[in-house]
């Protein structure tokens, strides 16, 4: 699994690098996201544009990927700058129309690999044309927007649908590379969900891309190694697992949504 980590900072890009960490991800994302996300408690990056530059300068082998604004009448410039300060690749994020995705894909002109952010109900309604459309590179299903979008209260109840199960069956068919949701430090014992659950579903379900989540951020730069590599070792693990220890994973981690679930209602009603 080719993992990302979301960092303007060069150091920490540099350490992430060193980790073993093949992309830096540079979140330029403003339009609309605080609006989409009220109430959430979710993350709103304050990366600049000139940050792309200054980490593409400090890495040796890792790529630097960018995440843009969903399409406007700037889209164009934005995308233009990325590129000429060294992004590899480009995400698009927020999306409903396949228009959108085609003009994205044709402004890029294959300067940077395309990577598509299926966040919205009408976006994962054309899945089936996203993955076919000449130009994408890979894709990737934002669990948080797209269950907002869906009407749901948290990705909890994405996470174990049959939604995302149809989602990831046609991205397998397809065989374009993705990836769903993010990856937390598989130390941490606080999360309302195991994390190592969520990686081993991912895995399960033929993710190839994985993002790494804010959690990774919190480690202190000593330790990041540490934490990647036990991610690694999961990835190992779970892709050798059996049928057997598999449908144990998926019964356990139906458990804990479940009862992420009860909490959240209870803390609703108090």
């Amino acid at each position: 699994m080719i993992l990302s980590f979301i960092t303007n900072d060069p150091e920490v890009a540099r350490k992430a690098e060193q980790a073993g960490v093949e992309r830096i991800l540079i979140d330029l994302e403003r339009r609309g996201k605080a609006a989409r996300q009220t109430g959430r408690s979710l993350f709103l990056s304050t990366h600049e544009m000139e940050d792309v530059r200054r980490v593409r300068l400090d890495l040796r082998q890792s790529k630097v990927a960018v995440r843009i604004d969903p399409m406007h009448t700037g889209s164009r410039e934005q995308i233009d700058l990325a590129v000429a300060y060294g992004a590899d690749f480009i995400v698009l994020p927020f999306f409903e129309r396949l228009q959108d995705a085609a003009e994205f894909v044709a402004i890029l002109e294959g300067r940077a690999a395309a990577i598509l952010l299926v966040e919205s109900a009408s976006a994962a309604a054309i899945l089936g044309e996203l993955c076919h459309l000449p130009g994408v590179a890979e894709i990737h299903i934002g669990l948080n927007d797209l269950s907002i979008s869906l009407g749901l209260h948290s990705w909890f109840e994405l996470m174990t649908s049959s939604v995302l199960e149809r989602l990831c069956a046609a991205l397998r068919a397809s065989e374009i590379p993705f990836g769903f949701g993010g990856i937390a430090t598989l130390s941490r014992h606080d999360l309302p969900i195991t994390p190592e659950l969520v990686l081993a579903e991912q895995v399960c379900q033929g993710a190839t891309r994985g993002w790494l989540s804010r959690t990774f951020r919190e480690v202190a730069l000593p330790n990041l190694a540490c934490e990647v590599q036990r991610v690694r070792e999961a990835i190992a693990f779970w892709s050798a697992a059996g049928a057997e220890t598999r449908a144990q994973m998926k019964v356990r981690l139906s458990q804990e949504i479940c009862s992420a679930r009860q909490k959240e209602g209870q803390a609703t009603r108090a």
